[in-house]
């Protein structure tokens, strides 16, 4: 029973994100307490850059910070740590600015993605 309810928080984790097979690998892991709501959230997660990869970043890390207004936009997106910098930076902050959160749960959050090429 454990190993189902595993393998279906897996399967779940991967649909409320999107992952595809077909996609460049980019993993995101949210820093901050996350609510279970009925409202349907948009969560896209950043592209590969394609410019990392014909400069040979296979790797990098960004820590983003921002707020989440009262209607659910995210506001005011910050780099808090980049590795390495500049590289990741634009394609992280490109989708976190396009979150759409529940409405109603106004804070300020912060949120990492790893870029990892195979």
């Amino acid at each position: 029973m454990k190993k189902l309810a595993t393998a279906l928080i897996g399967m779940s984790i991967a649909a409320a994100t999107g992952a595809q097979a077909d996609e460049p690998a980019s993993t995101v892991m949210a820093l901050a307490a996350t609510s279970v709501s009925t409202v349907r959230e948009s969560r896209p997660l950043p592209s590969y850059p394609v410019s990392a990869l014909r400069e040979g970043e296979h790797f990098g890390r960004v820590l983003l910070g921002y707020d989440i207004a009262a209607d659910g936009t995210v506001t005011n997106v910050q780099v808090l740590s980049a590795y390495p910098v500049q590289v990741f930076t634009r394609a992280a902050k490109s989708a976190v600015e396009k979150w759409r959160l529940t409405p109603g749960h106004a804070g300020t959050r912060n949120v990492e993605f790893t870029f990892k090429a195979d």
